[in-house]
């Protein structure tokens, strides 16, 4: 017989040794993240809050959300947000989890930018914006610029929107659906391009934890044959789109530095190639100029 006065530190002791039993890691963490969703407060509301007494539909939300974690849903997907670069964003199902790896390119591109923008005018376009994190991000800490950024789709750039407006830089950001390059022409053009395309080879995918591969999308996920698709793309592409010395940002995979450095110096169009580690040390992003 259950509790009649059941508080979150009774729902959390249950819940964490469940996870745990299915292999979730992170157990005490996701769970106080769904608790305190569930209670509609941060973790110090929660701690503060420790022997309440939880309400019958809080309660009945918080075992509901539990058995989608335990069926490896994300803890991001399932409270609809995340933190990046000390930000919130909204998150569901149309758009990849930010993820700490992404803050190496953004620390650099607004570092970058504050250095280097003229005025105003600057201009900076984010390829593949979805969630908008990384947009949002450079636009909260490197202001006063122009800022665009492009989706092929529509579901993730309604929540890019949603989330430049949740951090107040909704009108500073110009949000367009486009297939690439497509939307714009050679003669609109752009002091900086950064991007978190998707790099990973289409037979990797399937190898995935079950968290990413069965909920995040593919779209985000899938570079092609050689995880290279949407990364070409850009390659091949920006010094189109670029301003003379104009640079580009793009986050690659872990194995992926040799082949991208070996695309960037064919196409002859850029200088000063370098890598920015992550801070496991891996070389994590991609930096060309244009000539």
């Amino acid at each position: 017989m259950r509790k009649v006065n059941v508080t979150p530190k009774d729902l959390l002791t249950e819940s964490i040794l469940i996870l745990k039993k299915h292999k979730i890691k992170d157990a005490k963490l996701n769970a106080e993240l769904i608790m305190s969703h569930c209670m509609n407060g941060d973790r110090i509301y929660l701690y503060e809050n420790y022997n309440k007494c939880l309400t019958k539909i809080e309660q009945n939300l918080f075992r509901s959300l539990i058995r989608r974690r335990i069926k490896k849903e994300p803890v991001q997907y399932i409270i609809g947000k995340t933190e990046f670069m000390g930000i919130q964003f909204k998150v569901n199902k149309n758009v990849l989890i930010p993820r700490p790896d992404t803050e190496t390119l953004v620390e650099f591109a607004i570092k970058y930018s504050l250095e280097n923008k003229i005025d105003s005018k600057y201009r900076i376009l984010d390829y593949g914006t979805g969630s908008g994190n990384i947009i949002i991000s450079i636009a909260k800490y490197s202001p006063n610029l122009q800022y665009y950024a492009i989706d092929i789709s529509r579901g993730a750039l309604l929540l890019a929107k949603e989330n430049a407006k949740l951090n107040g830089v909704d009108k500073d950001i110009v949000f367009v659906q486009s297939n690439g390059f497509s939307s714009f022409n050679s003669n609109f053009r752009f002091d900086m391009i950064v991007s978190n395309p998707p790099y990973i080879p289409t037979s990797v995918i399937l190898k995935l934890p079950e968290e990413i591969k069965s909920f995040e999308p593919l779209i985000s996920l899938d570079g092609g044959e050689d995880g290279l698709k949407v990364i070409k793309d850009i390659v091949f592409n920006a010094y189109k789109h670029l301003n003379k010395n104009g640079v580009c940002l793009i986050e690659i995979g872990y194995d992926q530095s040799d082949i991208v450095e070996k695309m960037v110096r064919e196409v002859a169009k850029y200088k000063d190639i370098k890598f920015l580690k992550d801070l496991a040390g891996i070389k994590r992003v991609v930096f060309f100029k244009k000539k």
